[in-house]
């Protein structure tokens, strides 16, 4: 009888303090591709550094909790939780780089320094596959105050301009452009095909959600997490044959209309 070794054991839990003072010129974004910052006319996507940003993220959400309805994880109850978020699924995993959201205030008559803009919501680039050339716009959270403004055009269209153009462009260069969302979530599937993206189809159970949180059905009873409900997902894309052939002129049309 053959014997397997298997050591894995679950990695220790991570401190609820972790780089809240870890100045930002030391903090390690830990990211696949290289990092800068995009900045249209009207908003600047600037990486997302706990002693810059945990803070406001707290006070953001905690006003405003109905923003993470869709997304998989629990909403935040004090800033250890956003520290603990940023670390276990912002910088931990090499395939993720969040952005802070940041844009002139609202109902504003005039232009405004970027100096002045004020935090807007998060934007993610995920999913960062660097041999297949893969990524994806996820984590998308706009606060209420800028819904229906030009905020998720812009932010959006930034990161499928760095995912998507050629690297004399400035991009990335990639080959596929991806947008998942949860089956039940209308509003960010039309955002997806108001973009551009084709939808291409539902791989069902992709997820166990926290418990308290919607899916498309129950969990499997009697086994582990069976308090948790299970996510469809809905799934779009852009190649990046079509980026060039129509997708960036209708993207920048929709960014200069905003």
């Amino acid at each position: 009888m053959t014997t397997y070794i298997n050591n894995y054991a679950q990695p220790s839990p991570t401190p609820r303090d972790i780089h809240l003072t870890t100045p930002p010129e030391e903090y390690d974004l830990n990211y696949v591709f290289d990092v800068k910052e995009l900045k249209s006319d009207k908003v600047e996507l600037r990486p997302i550094i706990p002693s810059i940003h945990a803070q406001l993220i707290l006070d953001a959400y905690s006003r405003s909790p109905e923003v993470l309805r869709w997304l998989g994880f629990a909403p935040f109850r004090d800033l250890g939780d956003v520290l603990v978020w940023i670390e276990n699924t912002c910088r931990r995993a090499a395939d993720t780089l969040m952005l802070a959201i940041f844009t002139q205030p609202p109902n504003s008559t005039s232009p405004v320094d970027p100096k002045d803009y004020v935090f807007a919501g998060i934007i993610g680039m995920i999913a960062s596959n660097y041999q297949a050339m893969i990524c994806e716009p996820g984590y998308i959270m706009i606060l209420p105050e800028f819904h229906r403004t030009h905020v998720q055009t812009h932010a959006t269209g930034l990161v499928m301009h760095r995912i998507l153009d050629h690297p004399s462009q400035g991009g990335l260069g990639l080959r596929r452009c991806q947008w998942i969302t949860t089956t039940l979530n209308i509003a960010s599937q039309n955002a997806a095909k108001r973009l551009g993206y084709t939808y291409e189809g539902v791989l069902r159970c992709m997820r166990v959600l926290p418990p308290g949180k919607e899916g498309a059905r129950e969990g499997r009873q009697d086994v582990r997490q069976s308090d948790g409900q299970v996510r469809d997902d809905w799934y779009a894309s852009v190649t990046w044959y079509e980026w060039e052939e129509r997708v960036r002129e209708h993207v920048d049309r929709l960014m200069n209309r905003q």
